[in-house]
Parts: structure tokens; C-alpha cells; sequence
């Protein structure tokens, strides 16, 4: 819901400055993505992502039983991202 409320922020700003500032912003995000840092937190994304997949996975084939953490879905994931 916040996204969504910057999203909608950023589009009334944006159409207020008559899009010099969004060229800006654009520029602004492409020159991020470039940097080596960026690389390096996309690199750590997928790979905690498609640990995650994979352990679902294993979880779903019956190769390991899901953890107890109680009967609340969002705990489960929790436990299963390293947040819980």
C-alpha cells in the first residue's frame, strides 16, 4: 500500500514539473543500475530468492517437512525466508 502511495506521489509531482524533473529521475535510475553495487544486491536477491524457491520446493516434494511455527500462513513464510 505504500508503494502504491509513493507510486501515486511521484506521478502527481511528476505531472506538476511538466517532466523535466522525471527525465532527471530517469537518468538518475539508470546510472544506479549501472553501479557495481547495485549488481552486487541484485546477484544477493536472486540468490536468497531461488534458496528460498528451492527449499519450497523440497518442502512441496515431500523431501522435508514443513517446520512447526503454528497454524498463522504468514509465520510460516516467515520460517521459511529466515525472518521468523
Amino acid at each position: 500500500m505504500k508503494l502504491l502511495a509513493a507510486l501515486a506521489a511521484g506521478y502527481l509531482i511528476g505531472a506538476k514539473t511538466g517532466g523535466k524533473d522525471l527525465d532527471q529521475l530517469g537518468r538518475s535510475l539508470k546510472a544506479l543500475s549501472a553501479t557495481d553495487e547495485f549488481g552486487e544486491v541484485v546477484v544477493a536477491a536472486r540468490a536468497h530468492v531461488s534458496s528460498t524457491l528451492r527449499e519450497i520446493a523440497s518442502i512441496i516434494d515431500g523431501e522435508h517437512p514443513m517446520p512447526e511455527v503454528g497454524g498463522d500462513l504468514v509465520a510460516r513464510v516467515r520460517s521459511l525466508v529466515g525472518q521468523g
